[in-house]
C-alpha cells in the first residue's frame, strides 16, 4: 500500500514576503519568550529554512563545479520526487511507496557526498544555516492566532486582568 501523496511544494512554502516582513521582527522580552518564538518560527516556516540552508550549500559548492551539479541534480530529484508530485510514483504499473523513495534518495546523497568529499562544506553549511535560524526565529515575532491555540478563544480574558466583567 502506497503512502498518499505529499502537498504540492507552493503549500509547503510560506511566502517570502511573510518570511522577510521586517515589521514582524523585534528583541524578545525574555528567555522563555525567546524559546516560545523560535518553536513558533521552526513550526511555521520549517521549510524556508530548509531553502536557505540548501542555498547557503550550493553557494559553497560555487568553486567546485562537478559536486555543484551533482547535488543540484541531487536536490531536483528530492524536490520533484517528494514535493511536487500529486499522485504516487509508479514504475512499470507498480506503485512505489514514499518511504522507499526517501530512503533511495538519502543513500543516494550519503554516496554523493562521500564520493566528491564535500562532508566539511556541507558542516559549515548547516551550521551557517542554523545560525540564521536561530537569529530569523528568535528575532520574528510570531503571529498568533486564536484558531491555531487549543484553548481557542479562552486566551481572550488573558488580555485585562479583570477579564470580561465590568467594574462595580
Amino acid at each position: 500500500m502506497s503512502s498518499p501523496a505529499p502537498p504540492p511544494i507552493s503549500t509547503v512554502l510560506r511566502p517570502w514576503p511573510l518570511f522577510l516582513d521586517l515589521s514582524a521582527l523585534s528583541l524578545p522580552i525574555s528567555l522563555s519568550e525567546s524559546t516560545y518564538r523560535l518553536t513558533q518560527n521552526l513550526r511555521f516556516f520549517l521549510p524556508n529554512y530548509a531553502v536557505i540552508t540548501l542555498l547557503i550549500f550550493v553557494v559553497t559548492l560555487v568553486t567546485r563545479p562537478l559536486p555543484l551539479i551533482f547535488f543540484l541534480c541531487i536536490s531536483a530529484a528530492w524536490v520533484y520526487l517528494i514535493l511536487w508530485r500529486d499522485e504516487p510514483l509508479s514504475v512499470f504499473d507498480f506503485e512505489i511507496d514514499q518511504k522507499i523513495i526517501v530512503g533511495f534518495l538519502a543513500v543516494l546523497t550519503l554516496v554523493a557526498l562521500f564520493w566528491t568529499k564535500t562532508w566539511s562544506k556541507l558542516f559549515v553549511s548547516v551550521i551557517v544555516g542554523a545560525a540564521i535560524v536561530l537569529f530569523h526565529g528568535v528575532l520574528r515575532a510570531p503571529e498568533d492566532s486564536l484558531e491555531d491555540s487549543p484553548y481557542g478563544s479562552l486566551l481572550n480574558v488573558v488580555d485585562s486582568p479583570r477579564g470580561e466583567y465590568a467594574s462595580v
